[in-house]
C-alpha cells in the first residue's frame, strides 16, 4: 500500500510540474505577440501624425511633378536685375548681353553661364550672380578702376589687371611704358617712387622702362628725369635732395636732368 501511494504522490506532482511549465509557456508566447502588436499599432499611429503625413504627401507630390512636368520650365525666369556703380559700364547693355543665356526655369538656370558671358567685358573687373525668387535672376557688376595707362592702348587697374578697352578713354593719369609683362612691377615702382618724390611737388606723368632696362621719368610739369640702369633708388633720392636745394627755383626753364653720373648730374635747360 505505501509503494502504491508514494507512486501516485510522484505521478500527481509531476503533472503538477508538467501543467505549470506549459501555462508559462503559454504566457510567453502571448507576450512576444503582445509587443509585436504594440509595435505595429504604434508605427501606425506615427505614420497619421500630421507632420509625417505633411512630408509624405510632398515628396509624392514633387515626385509625381517630375515625372509628369519638364523641370526646366518650371517657374520660368521672367526679368534680370543689374547692380553695380558704373562710369565706363551701361546697365541695359549689360542686361541685354546675359538674356540670351538665361534658358531654364528658377531653378534650372545656368548661373556660372550668365557670369561667364559678363566676366571677359573689358572693364568688368568682378561678377556675381544669384535667384531671387520666384522669376528674377539678379547680376552683381563690379566694375575696374583704372590707375594707368599702359603703352598706348591699355590700361592697368587697381588690382593690376591689364586690359584693353573697347573705345579709347581720355584720363588724367600716368603713363607707363615699359617690357611685355612687366606692368606690375612698373605699376609698383610708379607707387614708391611717387612717395618719394612727394616733398619736391613734382609728379610723375610717365615711367619709362626701355628694353636696355635703362628708367627714364616724366613729370607733369615737362622735367624729364633721366636715372639709368643701376642704382636707380639711390639717383632718384640724390635727385630729391639736388632738386631742393638747388633747382626747385628753376622748375621753369628745366628740360631735362640725367642723374646718371657718379658724382654728380647734368642739366639741360629749355631754351629761351
Amino acid at each position: 500500500m505505501d509503494k502504491k501511494r508514494r507512486a501516485k504522490k510522484s505521478q500527481a506532482v509531476a503533472g503538477a510540474a508538467k501543467r505549470k511549465r506549459g501555462v508559462k509557456g503559454n504566457r510567453t508566447g502571448k507576450n512576444i505577440t503582445g509587443v509585436f502588436i504594440n509595435r505595429i499599432k504604434q508605427l501606425v499611429l506615427m505614420a497619421w501624425k500630421p507632420r509625417v503625413v505633411a512630408v509624405i504627401v510632398v515628396v509624392a507630390s514633387v515626385s509625381l511633378l517630375y515625372r509628369e512636368a519638364n523641370v526646366s520650365q518650371l517657374w520660368p525666369i521672367k526679368s534680370v536685375k543689374i547692380e553695380g556703380e558704373f562710369n565706363y559700364l551701361n546697365k541695359e547693355n549689360l542686361r541685354q548681353k546675359t538674356l540670351p543665356v538665361v534658358n531654364g526655369g528658377f531653378v534650372s538656370v545656368n548661373l556660372a553661364s550668365v557670369r561667364e558671358t559678363l566676366i571677359n567685358l573689358p572693364w568688368v573687373e568682378d561678377v556675381s550672380v544669384r535667384r531671387q525668387w520666384p522669376d528674377q535672376i539678379l547680376v552683381r557688376v563690379i566694375e575696374k578702376q583704372p590707375v594707368v595707362y599702359w603703352g598706348d592702348n591699355a590700361l592697368l587697374s587697381t588690382k593690376g589687371k591689364l586690359f584693353v578697352p573697347a573705345n579709347k578713354v581720355s584720363l588724367n593719369m600716368p603713363k607707363l611704358n615699359g617690357p611685355e609683362g612687366q606692368h606690375t612691377m612698373l605699376l609698383k615702382e610708379l607707387s614708391r617712387m611717387q612717395a618719394w618724390l612727394v616733398d619736391t611737388g613734382l609728379y610723375i606723368g610717365n615711367m619709362k622702362l626701355d628694353a636696355r632696362r635703362s628708367w627714364t621719368l616724366k613729370m607733369t610739369s615737362g622735367i624729364e628725369l633721366r636715372l639709368g640702369r643701376k642704382q636707380v633708388h639711390e639717383r632718384l633720392h640724390r635727385f630729391v635732395s639736388v632738386y631742393l636745394n638747388n633747382l626747385e627755383a628753376e622748375e621753369r626753364k628745366i628740360k631735362h636732368i640725367d642723374m646718371r653720373y657718379t658724382n654728380g648730374f647734368a642739366v639741360a635747360w629749355k631754351e629761351a
